[in-house]
């Protein structure tokens, strides 16, 4: 089936694609420094006492460089995507044709969702082999690549409507970049945390991804737990889209 709105999101990913490709500095920006990120983490992780807290560090590995991917390579480029499509006017010319605005958004992050699920995919692999954690509920990780990428284009939508001009991107979704791993357990896994405190951040935005992640190797997670994670997942990406919908410009501001 070929209908119009896959035809324009294939269309949308090969002009993205092209332009990608144009600027070779992306490379270095949407590959090598999550993982840059991800090897310092690993580092820091190994600094805390994970067995007493009955962690195994080759899945709180998977779950600690999906969460990275997703805000380094999925939503901080996307928001920049956004924004820099608006000021060259190819937003506005786009919602002259045929295809719905979310079609426009969707295919204009398709390139970097391919990106981000191509590396999540080759680094969960090969964390899998260096410890030798295979997936027990490939399920529940299927479930969290899900909720985390619909979840990281709402936020960037979001956050792309409250960016005046590109060059504020960097300031406007720092505090996502900085803030989110810390609450979501991407960067400290919320079991060495108080447990008061580990219960409260288990509703951020991203926990419930980065939890189905990981429970994809532990098998920890139970059927209604995991159904909890989702739609928790799903409350805070329709809070973003509700925000992009009411806010989200489609020409420069003047």
């Amino acid at each position: 089936m070929n209908s119009p709105a896959i035809r324009h999101m294939k269309t949308l990913f090969r002009i993205e694609w092209t332009l990608f490709n144009r600027v070779k500095a992306n490379y270095v920006f949407v590959v090598f420094v999550p993982l840059m990120i991800l090897f310092s983490m690993r580092y820091v992780q190994e600094q805390m006492d994970l067995a007493s807290h009955g962690l195994n560090p080759g899945p709180l590995m998977v779950s600690t460089a999906a969460g990275v991917l997703l805000i380094f390579s999925l939503y901080s480029s996307v928001t920049g995507l956004y924004v820099a499509r608006r000021e060259e006017l190819v937003l506005k010319r786009l919602r002259t044709g045929e295809a719905s605005d979310a079609v426009i958004l969707a295919g204009g992050a398709s390139m970097y969702v391919a990106v981000a699920v191509v590396q999540i995919a080759v680094v969960a692999v090969a964390l899998s082999v260096m410890f030798g954690a295979l997936p027990r509920q490939p399920l529940a990780a299927a479930a969290g690549l899900v909720t985390g990428i619909v979840l990281m284009m709402a936020m960037a939508a979001a956050t792309a409507a409250l960016c005046r001009t590109a060059e504020s991107v960097m300031v406007a979704t720092l505090p996502a970049i900085f803030v989110l791993p810390m609450v979501s357990g991407i960067y400290i896994p919320r079991e060495v945390l108080p447990e008061q405190l580990g219960d409260v951040l288990m509703w951020a935005p991203l926990s419930p991804t980065v939890d189905l992640f990981r429970s994809g190797w532990t098998g920890e997670l139970g059927l209604g737990e995991s159904v909890v994670r989702v739609v928790t997942a799903a409350v805070w990406t329709a809070l973003f889209a509700w925000v992009a919908a009411r806010r989200f410009r489609w020409e420069p501001r003047t």
